[in-house]
Order: C-alpha cells, then structure tokens, then sequence
C-alpha cells in the first residue's frame, strides 16, 4: 500500500477511536509561482552564501517561455537587509571554470562578457521586488548558447543565483534552483506562436 494511502488509514482509525486530531503533512519544497502555460518555471531560494554572515535572503522566480511564444522573464524578492548590493547574476556551479556568469539580472547588462555594478550600490531594509525580461540576446552576452542549452543546464542542476555586494563581492546570498517537472518546453507541432 502506498504511503500516503497508509497515513490516510491511520488517521481515519485514530479519528474514529478518539478525538486526537490528525492533520496530513503537506510535501515539503518551494512553492512555485503560477505561469502561462508552456512556460518553465524555476525557483531559488536565496541564503547566505558559504562561510558569509547576513541578514539577507531572498527568492528568484525564473520563467522560461518558449522562444516563439516571447521572452522569458525573472522575479527577484530580496527581504531582510543588506548593504551595498552591486549586481545580480546566474551562474553555472563549476569551480574549475570560476563558476562563470550565464545570465546577468541586475543591472542590465548590454555589452558582450562585461559585468556593471550597481551605481550607486543598493542599500535595502525591508522588501526589494525586482523584475525583468531576457532572451536569447541577453543569454548570449556571456559566451554562451541560447535558451534551450540555458533549460538543459537548468534542468541538470548546474546553474545558481548569485547577488554581490560590495562587502562581499563574490556573493553575500544565493541559492541553487529547483525547476518544476518535468522542467522542458513542451513538444509540440503547433506553428510558432501557437498554443500547444
């Protein structure tokens, strides 16, 4: 009998031989937005980074729509308090490459391999609500392949936000992704910008 089929039976013979009230535990993981059908969502919940001490977290919503149907889009929710934050990006989690930058989400960048900093830098107390769209042009800027190879890297694990501040400029806060399944585009034979 399956797991939660047996907790469900318990539960009815406890509630039926006293009062004991018996509550099902929900699963646990990040709750994932809602997103126009097709879409890809990820999320990452931001902490502080290893060995890093903050008030700062935070999440990352990431909508990958598929490339005929428009751009993708991000949601960034810094909560807490941080000092000095300089810039945002998502990286691919490999040391022996420096772990290096797919995806540049504050500030916007617009040349090719050129990070920017925040200036002045940001300073928040509270809630900061950050959102904006990218595409393929904005993917490529760091000498990389376009969306679909972002969803393969996306979807193996490999990529994690990463927000930098000026005292810690390798990253006060950041987290891995946790893409909902089966975290690819549909395959459809719909013409381009059509529903599947």
């Amino acid at each position: 009998m399956a797991p939660k089929t047996l907790l469900i039976l318990a539960c009815v013979l406890v509630a039926t031989s006293s009062f004991t009230p018996c509550v099902l535990a929900k699963p646990k993981g990040p709750k994932l937005p809602k997103s126009p059908p097709g879409t890809v969502v990820a999320v990452a919940k931001l902490s502080a980074a290893p060995n890093k001490t903050t008030s700062g977290k935070g999440y990352l919503n990431l909508f990958l729509v598929r490339p005929d149907i428009g751009p993708s889009y991000f949601n960034l929710i810094l909560e807490g308090s941080m000092k000095g934050v300089t810039m945002a990006h998502i990286h691919v989690a490999n040391k022996t490459a420096n772990n290096p930058i797919r995806l540049g989400l504050f500030p916007k960048v617009t040349a090719p391999m050129s990070p920017v900093l925040l200036n002045p830098p940001l300073t928040y107390k509270g809630t900061v609500n950050f959102t904006a769209s990218f595409n393929a042009t904005d993917l490529g800027y760091w000498g990389s392949a376009g969306p679909t190879d972002f969803l393969i890297q996306l979807g193996a694990g490999d990529l994690y936000v990463n927000v930098h501040t000026v005292a810690n400029p390798g990253g006060e806060v950041q987290g891995a992704f946790t893409c909902q399944q089966p975290c690819r585009w549909p395959v459809c034979s719909a013409l381009p910008g059509r529903p599947c």
